[in-house]
């Protein structure tokens, strides 16, 4: 139907029939160029959370709806364990199993495994089709929609998250946003066009399944309503106050949060989170204006004082019934604070006031550089773009500077966020690279007395001269002409509409510089489609010889614990490698990406950063195994030796006895005492480093050793086998079962460990109480207290 709309429009039928092919090419070229990985690595699942998200499918597939939404996943996060199905965003999972039964139902059977693999590349031509549908919806040009697809097709910034193997929720994700946009864009365009909200609305919750970026997408929507909302009502907008508007939002907003909220994971959010709230505001504040635009239709005869008076009278009773709301009726700590990732996009990097979020690498700002390694020749075209926009204020350009807008934005606070703009950005390069070319190919194509009717500008000259030549005569047109136009304006239009031998000169230049931006951007995507398409798993290296070899040593590590362990044995490791450990070596872990568990991870950062000795007495109660990362002896530096600062930050979020400021390399990569006598420094340097003593006796001895030193796995000596049996009860399953904390799920040994645990306290949470000054005064005398081995 788009396509009809699109392309079938106002044009002749070869015209339909060539642009037709050209759209079909550029989604094969979308899904073609994913497909990189695939053809080097083979069919490879990639990173660490594309395999959580597998084993999820995979258990989906095998166990059914209805297990997967109560599944508590046993096998991670010891000895708490995790309730799977009511923490995640399961619309990768099921999307992946419909599509695994669909293709069975055709007789063209695909393994599991496959389809998780190639789910993103196949997504990558939805989006761009999207992206196509939103151009038009903002330019109603069909060649600018063409070529914002071409751009989203193998833009850098989608295919970031998009090549096949990376199994992440972004894969579907960025397709549900343009979705949602692209119909709400359509919902409206018109006063009649409202019932495409329903369309906005099924999107949206599709949206909400998929990914937890769901909050931007309702944000946005909110903001360019209330953007749009406003300008019509100031008189600043193409379109005036439509009751469309009004009627789109509200179907978007009411069956949107119904869906919203049957998830799980999001529960009543939508209608307590800070974060959401803006949303529900402006739903509210839109049935007050539609009412007053109603009585006001209804009453065209009456003064504008007593209208103003009525508007008045409405927004007051609206103000007192929400001020009775917040203030007695809703209970205490309704309200839930901003999240650390929300409030990370409002301060500086690493200064969120949550050390787990700063940790993470992709929640870093966006360095300039960045822009052109993942948009290229759209940096120069996007704000070309955005400039036109401003130039019709129809609602969908309206909603497109939003977004836009907004985009941009985030996308400085945060590399991941640059996902977001890659629409937004495909969508003004279309508008001016059509706008360029067209321009240029006036001004070549120009007739000998400088007439094009391609060319607005020319057209206009062409028209102040016809009137200049009447002569004062001239009735009207001169006399509107000389008073509304400066001098200085008409004598520049007038050298524009003189000199057509320049402008053929500039306008060849241009199209010549845009067919070779679009040869380089085509070249460069295609390198950065290589370069991401690396599944981090597998490294493809070089010999000395110049020869290709692949380099394996984390999945063979991952591979030595499935066929040498027993198959209930645990491995603790930094959270980040919890997800590969659980998908390929099947064995239990002790914390994973998931990082839903402050406390439990301050604990797992504690075992690590302490000293051989002490972190012993911790990890023989949780665990069997330990394994590190050791890839700078690999000739990969960001290994856990440069992760540990981190583990210490969030150790001593919770365990103040921690010091992080005591745990550190010097410029010349010389450990502090701390470090130097932590059990991931021992762990990562052991018998590589001479100066790295043995393990004190009955602690750790190293089990294995990866061919290219990348992997160490550790065997944990003296295990507490009551500790072990005391797991094996499920007391974390059955805590959750009642409702009660987890913390009865540790075994008892390690109870004084945990008495000396402080709750971290996200800064913004208002409905948390501090703890008591006595309690911190006890923790700081016990730590002073301890001997330093």
């Amino acid at each position: 139907v788009m396509v009809a709309e699109v392309l079938g429009k106002s044009m002749d039928p070869a015209a339909v029939v060539g642009k037709t092919i050209i759209l079909a090419w550029i989604l094969w070229t979308a899904y073609t160029i994913r497909l990189h990985a695939v053809n080097v690595y083979g069919r490879v699942i990639h990173e660490f959370d594309p395999w959580f998200n597998f084993r999820a499918t995979d258990y989906l597939v095998n166990h059914g709806a209805k297990a997967f939404w109560a599944w508590y996943d046993l096998e991670s996060w010891y000895p708490l364990g995790r309730p799977v199905g009511t923490t995640i965003y399961a619309g990768l999972q099921f999307t992946s199993a419909y599509i695994f039964y669909a293709l069975e139902a055709l007789g063209t059977p695909m393994s599991l495994n496959d389809v998780c693999v190639f789910v993103p590349a196949w997504f990558g031509p939805i989006t761009t089709f999207f992206v196509f549908g939103m151009t038009y919806e903002t330019s109603r040009s069909s060649t600018a929609a063409l070529a914002s697809a071409f751009f989203m097709a193998i833009t850098p910034a989608h295919l970031m998250r998009s090549v096949a193997g990376g199994f992440d929720n972004e894969g579907i994700a960025v397709a549900a946003i343009c979705g949602t946009f692209y119909f709400w864009m359509r919902s409206i365009r018109t006063e009649a066009s409202w019932p495409f909200g329903f369309c906005t609305a099924f999107m949206y919750i599709y949206m909400v399944g998929a990914w937890g970026g769901y909050i931007f997408v309702l944000n946005m929507v909110g903001l360019s309503c209330g953007v749009i909302l406003l300008c019509s009502l100031l008189g600043l907008s193409a379109q005036p106050y439509s009751p469309g508007l009004w009627k789109a939002y509200s179907i978007f907003y009411v069956i949107g949060t119904f869906g919203a909220i049957q998830f799980p994971v999001v529960g009543f959010a939508p209608l307590k989170s800070l974060e959401q709230l803006a949303p529900a505001a402006l739903f509210l504040w839109m049935q007050l204006v539609h009412v007053c635009q109603t009585y006001k239709a209804k009453n065209p005869e009456l003064p504008s004082k007593k209208l103003w008076d009525f508007y008045i009278l409405v927004h007051l009773g609206a103000f007192a019934a929400f001020v009775l709301v917040l203030f007695v009726v809703m209970p205490e700590g309704y309200l839930g604070p901003l999240s650390s990732r929300v409030r990370g996009l409002f301060v500086q990097h690493t200064r969120t006031g949550n050390p787990l979020v700063d940790s993470v690498a992709e929640h870093q700002a966006t360095r300039d550089e960045m822009y052109y390694q993942y948009f290229h020749f759209v940096c120069y075209l996007g704000p070309v773009g955005f400039v036109n926009l401003f130039f019709g204020r129809s609602n969908a350009q309206i909603f497109m500077i939003s977004y836009s807008a907004v985009a941009m934005y985030f996308s400085r606070k945060m590399i991941r966020l640059i996902l977001v703009l890659g629409p937004a950005s495909s969508v003004l390069g279309g508008i001016a690279l059509e706008l360029v070319c067209r321009w240029c190919w006036a001004q070549v194509s120009m007739d000998e007395d400088g007439s094009s009717g391609a060319d607005p500008v020319t057209a206009k000259s062409a028209g102040a001269k016809a009137v200049a030549a009447k002569g004062p005569g001239g009735k009207g047109k001169k006399g509107r002409g000389s008073s509304h136009e400066h001098p200085f304006v008409r004598e520049c239009r007038e050298m524009y509409a003189d000199n057509m031998g320049m402008r053929r000169i500039v306008g060849g230049l241009m199209l010549v510089t845009c067919c070779m931006g679009l040869f380089y951007f085509w070249a460069h995507s295609h390198r950065m489609a290589e370069n991401l398409s690396s599944p981090s798993i597998m490294i493809l290296g070089r010999t000395q010889k110049g020869d290709p070899i692949m380099i394996d040593d984390f999945r063979e590590a991952y591979w030595w614990l499935r066929d040498n362990t027993p198959e209930d044995s645990r491995v603790l490791s930094w959270w980040d490698y919890g997800y590969q450990i659980n998908g390929i070596a099947n064995r239990t872990t002790i914390a994973d990406g998931n990082t839903w568990n402050h406390e439990h991870i301050a604990l797992l950062g504690r075992s690590l950063v302490s000293s051989v000795k002490k972190s012993h007495r911790i990890v023989r109660h949780l665990a069997d195994y330990v394994l590190v990362w050791s890839t700078r002896y690999g000739g990969m530096w960001g290994d856990d030796i440069a992760k540990s600062p981190h583990m210490a930050r969030i150790g001593g979020s919770v365990y103040k006895s921690i010091k992080p400021d005591d745990f550190y390399q010097d410029e010349q990569g010389n450990p502090s005492p701390m470090m130097k006598r932590s059990l991931i420094f021992n762990a990562v340097n052991y018998r590589l480093d001479p100066n790295v003593p043995e393990f004190p006796p009955e602690t750790y001895e190293e089990a294995y050793t990866s061919k290219n030193r990348m992997v160490r796995i550790y065997k944990v000596l003296r295990v507490s086998k009551k500790s072990r049996k005391y797991g094996k009860e499920g007391h974390g399953y059955r805590s959750w079962l009642a409702g009660r904390p987890l913390l009865s799920a540790y075994p008892p040994a390690l109870q004084k460990i945990l008495d000396e645990k402080e709750d971290f306290k996200q800064l913004e949470d208002f409905n948390r109480k501090d703890v008591s000054k006595e309690k911190k005064l006890l923790i700081e005398a016990k730590a002073a207290d301890d001997d330093d081995e």
